[in-house]
């Protein structure tokens, strides 16, 4: 279902429901889905519409309206809000419509809030159908992210993707007949593709990047007496990488960091724990919020695949998906920021 065509279903079902006769306007150009008017309400809502939304994606899309201060006249329609994520915007005050018919306006004189209603059957078997490709699968998110960083790269012969992605041969076709069946590469020519819609893979990459990514690293959470020494490492000459909350503090300076994060290989994990003097986080001190905690994380990919415009910083995409992963109301504020600076 394309976008507009999902918003206007959601926006018909909620008029069936409500009789109010709200009315959809899609935007001739640029990015935007368009605008609802709303009987009543002098000033129209923009769409910001999001298909196939989970927790990771909400609290990205709530950092990117927050850092455009658009929260006042914004809806957010996607396909179903589960009560958890309803709870969770109505406390932000934003409005949202979803094809099942939960709604949440608080425009006054209009206040709408319908909660409770699940999808119709054959459009769960459709989400799950597509949550089931290869591409976002633990080994395909390895492909997908060097060719969002590499976009020529889809151009080059499956051997010489599979070398670059660390996969199979066999991993690399089913990936990209899946990103044609979900029309993210297109055949141009003979034997020739394209990467398009890059900005809506990177948001399913990012969706799926908590549980089939960051779940599957090896991590190892050691602490550090002495914060000043650990940050003053030259991690690139270390072979390993800063991410999350420290990484997005050196980019912009913006973000202080509490806890830290470094993509370390595991044959080069003993220098970066001689040089930062690093000990292990004993068992009861796992909670200790008091105490400064130091990730050490085993790379999805070579760290030199990894690394972002500066030497010893990960790129922007993982340092972005480190902070919404964290669900981290601070990091999730920062992100919104990294994204439009960074990303965008």
């Amino acid at each position: 279902m394309l976008e507009q065509e999902l918003i206007q279903n959601a926006i018909n079902k909620l008029n069936r429901q409500t009789g109010l006769g709200m009315t959809f306007k899609a935007c001739e150009k640029g990015s935007d889905d368009g605008e609802i008017r709303v009987p009543g309400v002098e000033e129209c809502l923009d769409v910001e519409c999001k298909k196939w939304l989970n927790p990771a994606t909400l609290h990205k899309h709530l950092a990117i309206i927050k850092a455009k201060k658009l929260i006042s006249k914004v809806v957010l329609l996607t396909d179903y809000i589960n009560p958890n994520q309803a709870t969770l915007l109505k406390e932000q005050n934003i409005p949202f419509i979803d094809l099942a018919g939960n709604t949440y306006i608080n425009l006054p004189p209009v206040y709408i809030d319908i909660q409770g209603k699940k999808p119709e059957k054959p459009h769960i078997e459709m989400i799950l159908k597509k949550q089931l490709g290869k591409a976002f699968q633990p080994k395909g998110m390895k492909v997908v992210l060097m060719l969002l960083i590499q976009a020529d790269l889809v151009k080059e012969p499956l051997r010489t993707i599979a070398d670059v992605s660390e996969v199979a041969l066999g991993t690399v076709k089913q990936v990209i007949d899946d990103l044609i069946y979900q029309g993210f590469v297109v055949k141009n020519g003979q034997n020739t593709k394209v990467l398009v819609n890059k900005t809506g893979l990177l948001d399913k990459w990012l969706d799926a990047y908590p549980t089939a990514v960051e779940a599957k690293l090896e991590q190892e959470v050691y602490t550090t007496d002495n914060i000043a020494l650990l940050k003053k490492l030259e991690l690139g000459s270390l072979k390993a990488l800063w991410g999350g909350e420290y990484a997005a503090e050196l980019y912009d300076n913006y973000l202080y960091a509490k806890d830290y994060l470094v993509y370390v290989e595991p044959e080069n994990k003993k220098d970066v724990l001689k040089a930062a003097r690093l000990r292990r986080v004993k068992t009861d001190e796992i909670s200790n919020d008091s105490i400064t905690k130091v990730i050490l994380i085993k790379p999805l990919l070579a760290t030199k695949k990894l690394t972002g415009s500066q030497a010893g910083l990960a790129h922007p995409y993982l340092i972005y998906a480190n902070l919404v992963a964290s669900l981290d109301p601070r990091n999730i504020d920062a992100a919104g920021r990294f994204y439009a600076k960074h990303i965008a």
